[in-house]
């Protein structure tokens, strides 16, 4: 069983939730799996392992109901590379169209491979490993000295702290007590030159983020009510949060690829 990977008992309520948040990363998948026919060239195993934790994210936390930025939550895919996985969900949304994202890196279209600004649902442009993570510290600071309601979830990669400026970012946040910034590391166990363990272990750094001051937490990152339940666990601390969610690269790709019309 993967850390993290719970059955809680759930209200009526709650179940429904769960079972339209299934549906929507079920449609989402398709829409990945479609844009990859379409252009070979998008991240497609990266988006995979972070779907559920963006569509979770997406479905049940991020607030931005208010106009005012400081009173709304941000979300930063400081992995950018798993853009796809983002556009996917934000296409189920209604927020861009499900006709554009077959043009995705097109030179005509708004998507590309990497988040912007400019395309609908993005808060912050990102594609620079590991600058999401220090944006949503300066942004999670700003919140909290002039008083605003908002939080900060940042999603980045398990290779991606091997950069040194996610040291630099999170002794920052623990030294801030920024208790409004929520990080989750898709820990697939792979990087750009292949498996983590390879390229450069990482079994020793959740104890590096607890040990410089933040709360650590696991969770089944395909699961999505593991990821709830660590999520809701993250709301209550008065430190800044990070959770590691285990995650595989295809993850049910080869069951949304049977049903892709």
């Amino acid at each position: 069983m993967v850390r993290g990977d719970a059955k809680p008992i759930l209200k009526l309520g709650e179940v429904v939730e769960l079972e339209k948040i299934a549906a929507v990363i079920e449609e989402a998948r398709k829409n990945l799996l479609t844009m990859y026919e379409h252009e070979k060239h998008v991240h497609l195993d990266s988006s995979l392992s972070s779907l559920e934790i963006i569509a979770t994210l997406l479905l049940r936390y991020v607030k931005k109901s208010s106009a005012d930025p400081v009173n709304r939550d941000w979300l930063i895919l400081s992995k950018g590379h798993a853009a796809p996985a983002l556009y996917a969900v934000l296409a189920e949304l209604g927020t861009i169209t499900k006709s554009e994202l077959v043009n995705i890196n097109s030179t005509t279209s708004v998507l590309q491979n990497h988040p912007e600004i400019t395309i609908p649902g993005v808060d912050i442009s990102t594609g620079s490993l590991a600058q999401g993570l220090s944006i949503g510290v300066g942004i999670a600071t700003w919140i909290k000295r002039v008083g605003g309601s908002g939080r900060v979830y940042t999603i980045i990669g398990d290779g991606e702290q091997d950069e040194g400026q996610v040291w630099e970012a999170i002794t920052h946040a623990a030294a801030l007590g920024l208790d409004n910034l929520i990080v989750i590391v898709d820990w697939n166990g792979h990087q750009l030159d292949g498996s983590t363990k390879e390229v450069k272990p990482k079994d020793y750094l959740p104890f590096v983020w607890r040990a410089v001051g933040w709360k650590v937490l696991w969770a089944n990152g395909h699961n999505v009510s593991s990821l709830i339940i660590a999520i809701e666990e993250a709301l209550e601390s008065d430190r800044p949060v990070v959770i590691f969610a285990q995650t595989s690269r295809k993850n049910g790709a080869r069951e949304a690829n049977s049903n892709v019309s």
